[in-house]
């Protein structure tokens, strides 16, 4: 550890962040120069910069629909599968009658009536 002063009050002297650059004043130049030249071209780009944005998260939606089954589902073929994923802890196999919607229709009615019969005896 090198060797560090303390000043009047003991506590170590420090530069704070204008030190190093006190001492290297070619070296803190150049770091400015470089920074506004990273600058200046970044601003010169921006457009093309922006439109490579724009176009990645375009690509990005793209990849998105088709990973979540962008395949253009009904809602009701999608509430179907909702309520056999409750029922069953599984997914349906494929869709399904109308005779078979109206059990599970059917079945929904029933689960309710005998919840509000239990809500009724409990109060």
């Amino acid at each position: 550890m090198p060797n560090r002063k303390r000043n009047s009050e003991g506590r170590f002297a420090s530069k704070g962040f204008t030190g190093p650059a006190r001492d290297n004043p070619w070296t803190s130049a150049a770091i400015a120069a470089g920074a506004a030249g990273i600058g200046a071209f970044l601003w010169s780009r921006r457009g093309q910069i922006g439109d490579a944005i724009d176009s990645g998260m375009d690509r990005l939606s793209e990849m998105k629909s088709q990973r979540m089954g962008g395949d253009n589902r009904s809602q009701s073929d999608i509430s179907e599968e909702a309520m056999t994923l409750k029922e069953t802890g599984s997914k349906s196999r494929g869709p399904r009658g109308p005779l078979a919607q109206q059990d599970i229709k059917s079945g929904i009615a029933e689960s309710n009536q005998e919840a509000k019969a239990g809500a009724k005896a409990y109060s």
